[in-house]
């Protein structure tokens, strides 16, 4: 099952621990890690960003501005991104695909308060005790979310059937002698960039989707104009 998750904490050295701890569970074969974002809520409810890893690999950061981020991630976690950072527009603009769920973003920031720091991710996993027993260890705190619940288009059968084979892949890793675990974990890591191309190639359709809507509005308030125009020009003469 593909999740969202945001497992939150008072102490930044628990939730870069955490994450760190979340490397470890996906280097056992526990879990898949898509999309991972470390952030922290200021005094006056704006967010920073601490950490990310995104397809394009993990990447060190302090205290800059979220915003700065949504083109660089995809997925519901770039959603959340935009939406948490004030730049939903531009979140919008870049996947314009999504249906996410504003309610999902409400219980989150909800539950985050002044100076947490939250680890934002989308993980595959079979099921909630890894991650449920490092956040317990840790004194944090989680919120799960079924991605499709969350993002629409992830209901693509191309998107689920990456993540089943994903899913059923870490099974054989975790069963298999050394010698066979780097072939399988290339393998997963293959299945990944190609789930990554599909969620891309559903969001350039669905920008041309969006501009073909776009376009069929304008041609439509033009007409109006048109005959509006046709009907000043009558009453004139």
């Amino acid at each position: 099952m593909t999740n969202l998750i945001v497992l939150s904490f008072t102490d930044e050295a628990k939730a870069i621990e955490a994450s760190h701890k979340l490397a470890e569970l996906e280097s056992f074969g526990d879990i898949s890690m898509f999309e991972k974002v470390i952030v922290k809520k200021g005094a006056n409810g704006e967010f920073t960003y601490l950490q990310t890893q995104t397809s394009d690999g993990l990447h060190m950061v302090s205290g800059m501005a979220l915003g700065t981020l949504v083109g660089a991630i995809g997925g519901p976690v770039g959603m959340m991104v935009g939406m948490l950072s004030g730049t939903v527009l531009g979140a919008v603009v870049e996947t314009d695909y999504v249906d996410f769920s504003e309610d999902v973003v409400r219980k989150v920031t909800d539950r985050l308060k002044v100076g947490d720091v939250a680890i934002l991710a989308e993980i595959s996993e079979d099921g909630p005790a890894f991650v449920d027993d490092v956040v317990t260890r840790l004194g944090g705190n989680i919120f799960r979310s079924n991605v499709d619940d969350v993002y629409s288009d992830y209901e693509d059968q191309q998107v689920k059937q990456f993540d089943e084979e994903i899913a059923e892949d870490r099974k054989q890793f975790k069963a298999a002698v050394k010698e066979d675990k780097a072939s399988i974990k290339k393998r997963i890591e293959q299945l990944k960039e190609k789930r990554r191309q599909r969620i891309a190639a559903l969001k350039d359709k669905a920008k041309d989707r969006k501009k073909a809507r776009l376009a069929q509005a304008i041609n439509k308030e033009q007409a109006k104009i048109s005959d509006l125009k046709e009907s000043l020009n009558k009453l004139g003469n």
